[in-house]
């Protein structure tokens, strides 16, 4: 009986619908281990610069947005955010700003501009985790 039960929560699981997440991320290994670090709790779309994310965001509503600030060409993350908010539905949507950029003020930057949360590189796996599940939970 008790492997009929662990069936039936792994077929839930299955089942429900992950909440809806874009990661705007120009370098490929981030992109790989974000998404690794957000498997089990995200559904994650990935976009290569600003503005391929931009269209993306236009085209899909997603529940948060990762975006790294240091994008190698076209609008830089910073930029994209700005743009994003401007777009009725993400008025109020979470956008992470998910960066090496560490050195004092570069926080307090990014939250002026667009980015709602902030995450410095190297992310630690249980943090990231816990700061969607909060956002999650205040949608």
């Amino acid at each position: 009986m008790v492997p009929d039960l662990e069936k039936e929560k792994i077929e839930t699981q299955k089942n429900s619908v992950l909440p809806q997440t874009l990661l705007i991320e120009d370098e490929e290994i981030s992109r790989i281990i974000t998404r690794m670090f957000l498997k089990d709790i995200c559904d994650v779309d990935f976009a290569e610069d600003g503005e391929i994310g931009f269209d993306m965001a236009e085209k899909k509503n997603y529940e948060i947005i990762f975006m790294d600030i240091g994008l190698g060409r076209g609008m830089n993350g910073m930029q994209t955010a700005q743009k994003i908010k401007q777009l009725k539905q993400y008025k109020n949507t979470p956008i992470v700003a998910l960066t090496a950029y560490a050195m004092r003020g570069d926080k307090e930057e990014f939250l002026a501009n667009g980015c709602t949360h902030y995450v410095s590189r190297p992310v630690d796996k249980r943090k990231l985790i816990k700061l969607v599940q909060d956002m999650l939970h205040q949608l």
